[in-house]
């Protein structure tokens, strides 16, 4: 019998063990760390070509189901991930003091995922479904797009707990779809996943898994499209408000508190009826192709989504790239008018200082782990459809090519372009100055696979769904010289993704 899995997990808390269960009302428990699992499990995965299927389409088929979906700029080839139902999931819960209040134990949810995540992989067994042999034929195809990727992130804080708005969201949280399409260039892909018992015959676990996946693939795809109507629209932070944040901001950074800190704000919507997210696809795709899109759907219409141009981090063998992206300017369809904000882009003391912070960062973070970083000595302009950034590409050779993806995410979450410098004051001061939670906003989101190599973007230009409302956010980097009146310019450009995706065309 395949089932879902759900993960237990002891942790060490102010010298107390505490073992923490996440609900099992869909599935049996299974316990990573061995400890009170009724049976043990093993991932099996099949798959076929898929040629008639369609990623947006999959996704709108499955509304009412927990969705996933992935695609990269199409600049580097546009792989898309679309998933459906879950075969197994990872979450780590909020670790609590004695006294029930948040407790911050900086990187123990990246180190928590990355060994479920081995333990999840061990002894998985992944083939094409029209192969009939022995099982020892799995290692052949560990390198095949279609292989089955863990989907997920984590919160922008160490200490976040789950409030109102991120009810159906973990510290981190990790999806293993039931059903995986992949499209990688003119080749597509479906792929099942389910956690069967070793007690169980592969043999026989391994039919039924092939009957339905040929099910699925001949059962025609029904568009359920529904569209967005967005019925109010209303700004939480007021300009006053944020003016006062800033200053403060400014102040801190004058006073040698800090460097740089990146302060967001947020938009909330209604919806006439529950929200699909799969319906913000088409408008991501025609208008946002040069960026990672991607939604999380956990539960059914709670759901986080959004268009972010900024990578964290690509692991492949011992090959790693990242970017620094800080400095924002507007997009004007007048060539000569666009020419000109992005020279003046190029030239800003406070921009280019503040794109500068990012790249010092980066560079210190990862030398220890790299042989070789390489980076040009000025940045380029990113432009995009609506905004314009300072952008500085960086790769490098790991010293280590065993070094895993989350071990590389750890290091660089967060960068100066969505935390601040230094890191541990920024975030404090984040804490105590922004009145919203930022949730999993301007955070890692991406996929890493049995290989623990993978992809993740910093989720930015994102919005975040429970049934009829969503929540939008955006944020601008604050050094000494910034001015409210330009941050708050600069954020209502990048609310602009997400409300186009929802169809509100002009809001300021």
């Amino acid at each position: 019998m395949s089932q879902t899995a759900r993960i237990s997990r002891t942790y060490q808390v102010h010298g107390q063990t505490q073992t923490r269960h996440l609900p099992t009302d869909r599935a049996e428990t299974w316990d990573a760390s061995g400890g009170s699992s009724k049976e043990t499990c093993r991932l099996l995965s099949l798959f076929a070509p898929a040629p008639t299927l369609d990623a947006h389409q999959f996704l709108l088929d499955a509304y009412g189901q927990e969705r996933f979906f992935w695609s990269e700029p199409s600049a580097i080839g546009g792989f898309t991930i679309a998933g459906t139902g879950i075969a197994a999931e990872i979450r780590i819960p909020p670790i609590l003091d004695a006294d029930g209040e948040p407790s911050t134990m900086p990187g123990y949810r990246f180190d928590e995922v990355a060994g479920q995540a081995h333990e999840l992989f061990l002894d998985a067994l992944f083939l094409p479904a029209e192969l009939n042999r022995s099982v020892t034929d799995a290692r052949v195809w560990l390198d095949h797009p279609a292989r089955p990727r863990l989907f997920g992130g984590f919160a922008f804080q160490d200490d976040f707990v789950p409030d109102n708005t991120w009810s159906s969201f973990s510290p981190a949280q990790f999806v293993l779809p039931h059903f995986q399409y992949t499209c990688d260039g003119d080749k597509s892909y479906l792929t099942i996943t389910a956690l069967v018992s070793t007690h169980e015959n592969v043999e026989e676990s391994l039919k039924g898994l092939r009957d339905a996946l040929l099910a699925r693939l001949a059962t025609p795809l029904a568009e359920l499209l529904q569209p967005i109507q967005v019925t109010d629209l209303r700004f939480p932070m007021s300009a006053d408000q944020w003016e006062d944040a800033v200053q403060s901001a400014v102040s801190a950074i004058h006073d040698g508190q800090i460097e740089k800190v990146v302060l967001s704000r947020v938009c909330e919507a209604r919806t006439d009826q529950p929200i699909d997210a799969a319906a913000v696809l088409a408008y991501l795709d025609q208008h946002y192709r040069d960026c990672y899109r991607f939604i999380f759907e956990p539960v059914p219409n709670h759901a986080f989504f959004g268009a972010t141009p900024e990578l964290l981090i690509r692991k492949r063998a011992n090959h790693i790239e990242t970017m620094a992206l800080a400095g924002s300017a507007a997009r004007s369809r007048d060539q000569a008018q666009d020419n000109t904000f992005a020279e003046a882009l190029l030239m800003s003391d406070k921009d280019r200082h503040e794109h500068q912070l990012v790249v010092d960062s980066i560079r210190a973070k990862l030398e220890s782990e790299v042989e070789v970083l390489s980076f040009p000595d000025s940045p380029v302009m990113l432009k995009l459809s609506n905004i314009q950034h300072l952008l500085t590409p960086i790769e490098g050779e790991l010293v280590d090519s065993q070094t895993g993806i989350l071990s590389l995410v750890r290091l660089l979450h967060p960068t100066p372009a969505m935390g601040g410098v230094p890191a541990d004051r920024a975030l404090a001061f984040l804490r105590r100055t922004e009145p919203v939670p930022r949730g999993w906003y301007a955070a890692p989101i991406g996929w890493l696979d049995t290989r623990n190599e993978g992809v993740f973007a910093v989720a930015i230009r994102s919005a975040v769904t429970q049934h009829n409302r969503v929540w939008l956010y955006a944020g601008a980097g604050i050094v000494g010289d910034s001015e409210p009146d330009k941050e708050w310019a600069e954020t209502a450009l990048k609310f602009r993704p997400m409300l186009g995706a929802l169809g509100v065309a002009e809001a300021f």
